[in-house]
Protein backbone atom coordinates (compact mmCIF):
# COMPACT_ATOMS: atom_id res chain seq x y z
CA UNK A 1 0.00 0.00 0.00
CA UNK A 2 2.37 2.88 -1.52
CA UNK A 3 0.06 5.86 -1.14
CA UNK A 4 -1.38 6.44 2.19
CA UNK A 5 -4.26 8.75 0.92
CA UNK A 6 -7.03 5.88 -0.17
CA UNK A 7 -6.32 4.27 3.37
CA UNK A 8 -7.01 7.94 5.28
CA UNK A 9 -10.05 8.58 2.81
CA UNK A 10 -11.69 5.39 4.05
CA UNK A 11 -11.40 6.41 7.71
CA UNK A 12 -11.90 9.85 7.06
CA UNK A 13 -15.41 8.72 5.41
CA UNK A 14 -16.53 6.76 8.51
CA UNK A 15 -17.28 9.61 11.68
CA UNK A 16 -16.15 8.93 14.75
CA UNK A 17 -17.08 12.31 16.83
CA UNK A 18 -16.14 11.75 21.01
CA UNK A 19 -18.87 9.54 22.79
CA UNK A 20 -19.79 7.50 19.28
CA UNK A 21 -16.68 5.65 17.91
CA UNK A 22 -17.42 1.98 17.87
CA UNK A 23 -17.75 2.56 13.84
CA UNK A 24 -14.29 3.69 13.66
CA UNK A 25 -13.02 0.82 16.01
CA UNK A 26 -14.42 -1.47 13.58
CA UNK A 27 -13.35 0.39 10.07
CA UNK A 28 -9.65 0.54 11.54
CA UNK A 29 -9.48 -2.91 13.09
CA UNK A 30 -10.70 -4.10 9.29
CA UNK A 31 -8.08 -1.98 7.90
CA UNK A 32 -5.34 -3.81 10.05
CA UNK A 33 -6.34 -7.05 8.86
CA UNK A 34 -5.84 -5.80 5.15
CA UNK A 35 -2.33 -5.44 6.54
CA UNK A 36 -1.72 -8.28 7.75
CA UNK A 37 -1.11 -6.51 11.06
CA UNK A 38 -1.32 -8.85 14.53
CA UNK A 39 -4.45 -6.58 16.67
CA UNK A 40 -6.89 -7.16 18.92
CA UNK A 41 -9.63 -4.61 19.77
CA UNK A 42 -12.06 -3.44 22.62
CA UNK A 43 -14.14 -0.70 23.06
CA UNK A 44 -11.45 1.65 24.14
CA UNK A 45 -9.83 1.38 20.62
CA UNK A 46 -7.32 -0.66 18.66
CA UNK A 47 -3.89 -2.04 19.76
CA UNK A 48 -1.22 -3.34 16.85
CA UNK A 49 1.83 -4.87 17.94
CA UNK A 50 4.95 -5.93 15.86
CA UNK A 51 7.85 -8.24 17.78
CA UNK A 52 11.44 -8.19 17.20
CA UNK A 53 13.48 -11.39 16.70
CA UNK A 54 15.16 -10.57 19.84
CA UNK A 55 14.82 -9.33 23.31
CA UNK A 56 14.98 -5.67 23.46
CA UNK A 57 13.15 -2.10 24.40
CA UNK A 58 9.11 -1.62 24.01
CA UNK A 59 8.29 1.33 21.95
CA UNK A 60 4.77 2.70 22.45
CA UNK A 61 3.27 4.94 20.00
CA UNK A 62 -0.17 6.30 20.54
CA UNK A 63 -2.52 8.22 18.53
CA UNK A 64 -6.59 8.96 18.92
CA UNK A 65 -8.98 7.60 16.71
CA UNK A 66 -12.01 10.38 17.52
CA UNK A 67 -12.77 13.88 15.94
CA UNK A 68 -14.28 16.78 17.20
CA UNK A 69 -17.31 17.47 14.77
CA UNK A 70 -17.70 19.01 11.49
CA UNK A 71 -18.69 22.57 11.92
CA UNK A 72 -18.95 24.66 9.13
CA UNK A 73 -17.55 26.34 6.34
CA UNK A 74 -16.65 23.63 4.50
CA UNK A 75 -15.17 23.39 0.75
CA UNK A 76 -15.16 19.77 0.89
CA UNK A 77 -17.21 17.22 2.62
CA UNK A 78 -16.48 16.97 5.78
CA UNK A 79 -16.81 13.08 6.30
CA UNK A 80 -16.20 12.59 1.90
CA UNK A 81 -12.30 11.74 2.40
CA UNK A 82 -11.57 13.97 -0.53
CA UNK A 83 -8.46 13.93 -2.23
CA UNK A 84 -6.85 16.33 -4.54
CA UNK A 85 -3.94 16.81 -6.10
CA UNK A 86 -1.97 14.67 -3.78
CA UNK A 87 -3.71 16.16 -0.63
CA UNK A 88 -6.86 14.58 1.74
CA UNK A 89 -9.36 16.91 3.21
CA UNK A 90 -11.79 15.73 6.01
CA UNK A 91 -12.53 15.80 9.66
CA UNK A 92 -9.56 14.10 11.68
CA UNK A 93 -7.06 14.25 8.02
CA UNK A 94 -4.46 15.78 10.26
CA UNK A 95 -5.96 15.50 14.00
CA UNK A 96 -5.55 12.52 14.44
CA UNK A 97 -6.43 9.95 11.71
CA UNK A 98 -3.28 10.93 9.44
CA UNK A 99 -1.04 10.11 12.46
CA UNK A 100 -3.36 6.94 12.39
CA UNK A 101 -2.63 5.29 8.99
CA UNK A 102 1.14 6.68 9.28
CA UNK A 103 2.01 4.44 12.46
CA UNK A 104 -0.11 1.23 10.54
CA UNK A 105 1.91 1.65 7.21
CA UNK A 106 5.25 2.40 9.47
CA UNK A 107 4.24 -1.09 11.39
CA UNK A 108 3.71 -2.87 8.01
CA UNK A 109 6.75 -2.28 6.68
CA UNK A 110 8.40 -2.67 9.84
CA UNK A 111 6.74 -6.20 10.00
CA UNK A 112 7.66 -6.57 6.52
CA UNK A 113 11.61 -5.99 6.69
CA UNK A 114 11.72 -7.56 10.30
CA UNK A 115 12.15 -5.61 13.51
CA UNK A 116 15.54 -6.24 15.15
CA UNK A 117 14.62 -6.77 18.49
CA UNK A 118 12.64 -5.80 21.13
CA UNK A 119 8.73 -4.22 20.40
CA UNK A 120 6.24 -1.57 19.34
CA UNK A 121 3.24 -1.31 20.61
CA UNK A 122 0.32 0.93 18.53
CA UNK A 123 -2.51 2.05 20.99
CA UNK A 124 -5.12 3.94 18.95
CA UNK A 125 -7.55 5.46 21.44
CA UNK A 126 -10.86 7.11 21.35
CA UNK A 127 -12.03 10.11 23.53
CA UNK A 128 -9.46 12.39 23.48
CA UNK A 129 -10.98 15.01 22.40
CA UNK A 130 -13.11 15.04 25.43
CA UNK A 131 -13.02 14.20 29.37
CA UNK A 132 -12.87 10.20 29.04
CA UNK A 133 -9.91 9.14 27.24
CA UNK A 134 -9.27 6.00 26.79
CA UNK A 135 -5.45 5.60 26.30
CA UNK A 136 -5.14 5.36 30.36
CA UNK A 137 -7.36 2.55 30.19
CA UNK A 138 -5.68 1.03 27.14
CA UNK A 139 -2.23 1.57 28.99
CA UNK A 140 -3.16 -0.66 31.58
CA UNK A 141 -3.57 -3.51 29.81
CA UNK A 142 -0.25 -2.98 28.09
CA UNK A 143 3.07 -5.12 29.29
CA UNK A 144 5.79 -2.91 30.81
CA UNK A 145 6.38 0.28 28.35
CA UNK A 146 10.22 1.77 27.92
CA UNK A 147 8.93 4.72 25.80
CA UNK A 148 6.57 6.61 24.26
CA UNK A 149 5.85 8.91 21.61
CA UNK A 150 2.17 10.87 21.19
CA UNK A 151 1.31 10.87 18.12
CA UNK A 152 -0.08 14.53 16.90
CA UNK A 153 0.36 16.88 14.24
CA UNK A 154 3.79 18.65 14.33
CA UNK A 155 5.12 19.09 10.98
CA UNK A 156 7.39 16.33 12.70
CA UNK A 157 9.11 18.62 14.85
CA UNK A 158 9.80 16.83 18.39
CA UNK A 159 8.35 18.55 20.81
CA UNK A 160 10.20 17.59 24.39
CA UNK A 161 7.15 19.69 26.79
CA UNK A 162 3.51 20.69 26.07
CA UNK A 163 1.10 22.67 28.22
CA UNK A 164 -1.82 20.87 29.85
CA UNK A 165 -5.42 21.94 30.22
CA UNK A 166 -8.03 22.96 32.91
CA UNK A 167 -11.10 23.71 32.09
CA UNK A 168 -13.11 25.81 35.44
CA UNK A 169 -16.12 27.34 35.68
CA UNK A 170 -16.69 31.05 37.88
CA UNK A 171 -19.87 30.95 39.62
CA UNK A 172 -21.15 34.59 41.08
CA UNK A 173 -24.39 35.00 42.91
CA UNK A 174 -26.37 37.90 43.51
CA UNK A 175 -29.56 39.15 44.50
CA UNK A 176 -32.31 37.96 42.17
CA UNK A 177 -34.62 41.60 41.57
CA UNK A 178 -36.31 43.94 39.76
CA UNK A 179 -33.76 45.87 37.31
CA UNK A 180 -35.44 49.19 38.23
CA UNK A 181 -35.13 48.88 41.72
CA UNK A 182 -31.59 46.27 42.03
CA UNK A 183 -29.04 47.55 44.52
CA UNK A 184 -25.49 46.66 45.19
CA UNK A 185 -22.99 44.63 42.23
CA UNK A 186 -25.26 41.50 41.07
CA UNK A 187 -24.08 38.37 39.64
CA UNK A 188 -22.89 39.80 36.49
CA UNK A 189 -20.85 42.62 37.62
CA UNK A 190 -18.89 40.14 40.38
CA UNK A 191 -18.08 37.84 37.66
CA UNK A 192 -16.88 41.18 34.87
CA UNK A 193 -14.65 42.45 37.94
CA UNK A 194 -13.01 38.27 38.52
CA UNK A 195 -12.71 38.25 34.83
CA UNK A 196 -10.50 41.63 34.50
CA UNK A 197 -8.90 40.65 37.69
CA UNK A 198 -7.85 37.85 36.13
CA UNK A 199 -6.11 39.59 33.26
CA UNK A 200 -4.17 41.44 36.10
CA UNK A 201 -2.70 39.03 37.61
CA UNK A 202 0.75 37.89 37.77
CA UNK A 203 1.38 34.16 37.44
CA UNK A 204 5.02 33.16 38.41
CA UNK A 205 6.72 30.88 38.21
CA UNK A 206 6.91 31.20 34.40
CA UNK A 207 8.13 28.11 32.15
CA UNK A 208 11.28 29.13 30.03
CA UNK A 209 10.22 27.82 26.77
CA UNK A 210 6.21 27.85 27.53
CA UNK A 211 6.21 30.82 29.41
CA UNK A 212 3.12 32.09 31.66
CA UNK A 213 0.45 30.34 32.68
CA UNK A 214 -2.40 31.54 30.15
CA UNK A 215 -6.33 31.95 30.78
CA UNK A 216 -8.80 32.40 28.23
CA UNK A 217 -12.93 32.49 28.91
CA UNK A 218 -14.77 30.71 26.31
CA UNK A 219 -18.33 30.49 27.42
CA UNK A 220 -20.73 33.50 29.97
CA UNK A 221 -23.92 32.50 30.89
CA UNK A 222 -26.35 34.81 33.41
CA UNK A 223 -29.59 36.24 32.94
CA UNK A 224 -33.42 34.91 33.57
CA UNK A 225 -35.57 38.07 31.97
CA UNK A 226 -34.46 41.56 30.66
CA UNK A 227 -35.73 43.12 33.49
CA UNK A 228 -34.56 41.12 36.27
CA UNK A 229 -31.35 40.86 37.77
CA UNK A 230 -29.57 37.38 37.92
CA UNK A 231 -29.09 35.40 40.59
CA UNK A 232 -26.18 33.65 39.07
CA UNK A 233 -23.60 34.22 36.56
CA UNK A 234 -21.11 32.05 35.05
CA UNK A 235 -17.57 31.88 32.94
CA UNK A 236 -16.13 29.03 31.34
CA UNK A 237 -12.14 29.65 31.68
CA UNK A 238 -9.79 27.37 29.55
CA UNK A 239 -6.18 27.32 31.41
CA UNK A 240 -3.01 26.19 29.65
CA UNK A 241 -0.75 24.84 32.60
CA UNK A 242 2.81 24.49 32.37
CA UNK A 243 5.38 21.88 34.01
CA UNK A 244 6.78 24.58 36.40
CA UNK A 245 2.75 25.20 38.36
CA UNK A 246 1.00 22.39 39.19
CA UNK A 247 -2.99 22.24 38.67
CA UNK A 248 -3.83 22.18 42.28
CA UNK A 249 -1.34 25.50 42.74
CA UNK A 250 -3.39 27.02 40.48
CA UNK A 251 -6.69 26.42 41.95
CA UNK A 252 -5.78 27.46 45.40
CA UNK A 253 -4.56 30.98 43.85
CA UNK A 254 -7.93 31.06 41.86
CA UNK A 255 -9.97 30.68 44.86
CA UNK A 256 -7.53 33.07 47.42
CA UNK A 257 -7.87 35.76 44.41
CA UNK A 258 -11.19 35.66 43.05
CA UNK A 259 -14.89 36.12 44.19
CA UNK A 260 -16.53 33.71 42.47
CA UNK A 261 -16.59 30.09 43.49
CA UNK A 262 -14.04 28.40 41.36
CA UNK A 263 -15.75 24.97 40.09
CA UNK A 264 -12.61 22.31 38.73
CA UNK A 265 -14.76 20.98 35.54
CA UNK A 266 -11.63 18.60 34.05
CA UNK A 267 -8.11 18.61 35.00
CA UNK A 268 -6.62 15.61 33.78
CA UNK A 269 -4.38 16.81 31.28
CA UNK A 270 -1.36 17.73 33.07
CA UNK A 271 1.66 19.30 31.22
CA UNK A 272 4.42 17.34 30.59
CA UNK A 273 8.25 17.00 30.05
CA UNK A 274 10.77 14.67 28.80
CA UNK A 275 14.43 15.23 29.97
CA UNK A 276 16.16 16.75 27.85
CA UNK A 277 19.20 13.51 27.96
CA UNK A 278 16.78 10.83 27.25
CA UNK A 279 18.04 8.63 24.35
CA UNK A 280 14.58 8.86 22.40
CA UNK A 281 14.78 12.88 22.23
CA UNK A 282 18.44 12.29 20.16
CA UNK A 283 17.09 9.15 17.87
CA UNK A 284 13.55 11.28 17.41
CA UNK A 285 15.42 14.31 16.94
CA UNK A 286 17.94 12.42 14.03
CA UNK A 287 14.70 10.85 12.55
CA UNK A 288 12.61 14.06 12.32
CA UNK A 289 11.91 16.77 9.91
CA UNK A 290 13.98 19.46 12.31
CA UNK A 291 17.03 18.50 14.74
CA UNK A 292 15.83 21.16 17.31
CA UNK A 293 13.04 20.10 19.62
CA UNK A 294 10.42 22.47 20.89
CA UNK A 295 8.05 22.82 23.54
CA UNK A 296 4.18 22.30 22.20
CA UNK A 297 1.69 24.67 23.46
CA UNK A 298 -1.93 22.37 23.07
CA UNK A 299 -2.57 19.56 25.34
CA UNK A 300 -2.80 16.33 24.60
CA UNK A 301 -2.78 12.22 25.40
CA UNK A 302 0.32 12.64 26.70
CA UNK A 303 -0.89 13.07 30.10
CA UNK A 304 -1.52 9.70 30.37
CA UNK A 305 2.16 8.68 29.79
CA UNK A 306 3.30 11.18 31.96
CA UNK A 307 0.83 9.98 35.37
CA UNK A 308 2.36 6.26 35.28
CA UNK A 309 6.05 7.57 34.56
CA UNK A 310 6.75 6.41 31.16
CA UNK A 311 9.13 9.34 28.90
CA UNK A 312 7.76 10.31 26.07
CA UNK A 313 7.87 13.15 23.48
CA UNK A 314 5.01 14.26 20.62
CA UNK A 315 5.72 14.00 17.17
CA UNK A 316 3.49 13.76 13.82
CA UNK A 317 3.25 14.62 10.16
CA UNK A 318 1.15 17.29 9.19
CA UNK A 319 0.74 21.21 9.55
CA UNK A 320 -1.56 21.32 13.51
CA UNK A 321 -2.43 24.84 12.21
CA UNK A 322 -5.34 23.03 10.37
CA UNK A 323 -6.46 21.02 13.34
CA UNK A 324 -9.97 21.88 13.81
CA UNK A 325 -10.30 23.31 11.08
CA UNK A 326 -12.73 23.37 8.22
CA UNK A 327 -11.00 21.74 5.03
CA UNK A 328 -9.00 20.35 7.25
CA UNK A 329 -5.91 18.43 4.92
CA UNK A 330 -2.92 16.43 5.42
CA UNK A 331 -0.81 15.41 2.60
CA UNK A 332 0.48 12.49 0.75
CA UNK A 333 3.90 13.82 1.29
CA UNK A 334 3.64 15.14 4.51
CA UNK A 335 2.33 11.00 5.46
CA UNK A 336 5.41 10.04 3.44
CA UNK A 337 7.37 11.91 6.22
CA UNK A 338 5.28 10.44 9.09
CA UNK A 339 5.78 6.62 8.10
CA UNK A 340 9.31 6.84 6.87
CA UNK A 341 10.36 8.68 10.69
CA UNK A 342 8.02 6.70 12.99
CA UNK A 343 9.79 3.48 11.29
CA UNK A 344 13.21 4.78 11.75
CA UNK A 345 12.76 6.27 15.34
CA UNK A 346 11.80 2.61 15.98
CA UNK A 347 15.14 0.84 14.33
CA UNK A 348 16.60 2.80 16.16
CA UNK A 349 14.99 2.44 19.80
CA UNK A 350 14.16 -0.72 19.36
CA UNK A 351 17.57 -2.88 19.47
CA UNK A 352 19.36 -5.59 21.01
CA UNK A 353 19.48 -4.98 25.18
CA UNK A 354 23.02 -5.08 24.97
CA UNK A 355 22.57 -1.85 22.67
CA UNK A 356 19.41 -0.64 23.39
CA UNK A 357 17.91 2.65 24.27
CA UNK A 358 17.71 2.47 28.01
CA UNK A 359 14.84 4.74 30.13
Amino acid sequence: MDDPLPPLAELIRVPGITGDESAIIAATAALCRRLSLPHRTNENGVVVTVTGAQAGPRLLFCAHLDTVPAGDGWRCPPFGGTIENGVCYGRGAVDDRGCCVALLLAAKQLQSEGLAAGEIVIALSIGEEGNDPSLPRLLAELPPIDAGIVCEPTDMRVATSQRGLMHVDLLTHGEQAHAARAKGPGAIDLLLDDLQRLRRLDWPPVDALLGPTRFTPTRLSAGVADNMTPPDAKARVDIRTTPVCSHAQIIARLRDELTAEVIVIADHLIPCVIADDHPLVAIACAAAADPQPYASDAASDWFALQRVGIPAIKLGPGDPAWSHRADERISAEQLHQGIAGYAAIARSFCRPAKEGAKS
